[in-house]
C-alpha cells in the first residue's frame, strides 16, 4: 500500500488518511467530511482520539492511502 499526497480533501472523505505536519506524522484517521474549497476537514473520533478539525492554512498536509491494482507501476 502506498501513501499519495491528496491536495484535494473532498476525494479524501471517507478514507483512511495521514495527517502530517512540518515532515511529522500527526494523526491517522478516516475523513468524515471536507469543505468544498478543501480549507478544513474532519476526522472522525476513533478509540481515545476525538473527532479533530484540520485546517489546511495551518500547514497541514493529507496522506491517502491507495493499494495499486494490476497494471498499476
Amino acid at each position: 500500500m502506498d501513501l499519495h499526497l491528496q491536495t484535494d480533501w473532498q476525494r479524501a472523505v471517507g478514507q483512511r488518511v495521514e495527517i502530517w505536519k512540518a515532515g511529522k506524522l500527526s494523526r491517522s484517521g478516516t475523513v468524515e467530511a471536507a469543505m468544498p474549497d478543501n480549507s478544513i476537514l474532519w476526522l472522525s473520533a476513533e478509540g481515545a482520539a476525538t473527532r479533530e478539525m484540520i485546517h489546511e492554512a495551518d500547514g497541514w498536509q493529507v496522506f491517502a492511502h491507495f493499494k495499486a491494482g494490476p497494471g498499476a507501476q
